[in-house]
């Protein structure tokens, strides 16, 4: 749980894939050395089921501000001018209240 009303949490699981170096030949990628980086290629919610091959799987979860969500509620004052109404009237036709209804 988290301790910080302020905050909330959100965990995703990353598969992260190495890149290796362009001149180390598919015979020689057992090494740490011939790794030069990584990429995300994929991500989930839940831990994978079926990872991609050759990835590792990374349980990271991020603490987020509550505060940084209220832009996503938007508020605007829409202003329509006069001249973009059509102004319908109203038409009343006066009955006796003393006659009795005949429908």
């Amino acid at each position: 749980m988290n301790d910080n009303e302020n905050s909330v949490r959100a965990t995703v699981y990353l598969q992260v894939q190495p890149e290796y170096k362009r001149w180390y030949g598919t015979a020689n990628r057992d090494t740490a050395d011939a790794i030069d980086g990584a990429k995300v290629v994929g991500s989930t919610q839940n831990k994978s089921q079926k990872p991609k091959p050759g990835t590792v799987e990374v349980k990271i979860t991020i603490e987020v501000p509550k505060g940084a969500f209220l832009p996503l509620r938007p508020e605007a004052v829409v202003v329509v001018p006069e001249s973009m109404t059509q102004p319908h009237p109203v038409e009343v036709e006066a009955l006796d209240a003393n006659e009795e209804d005949t429908l």
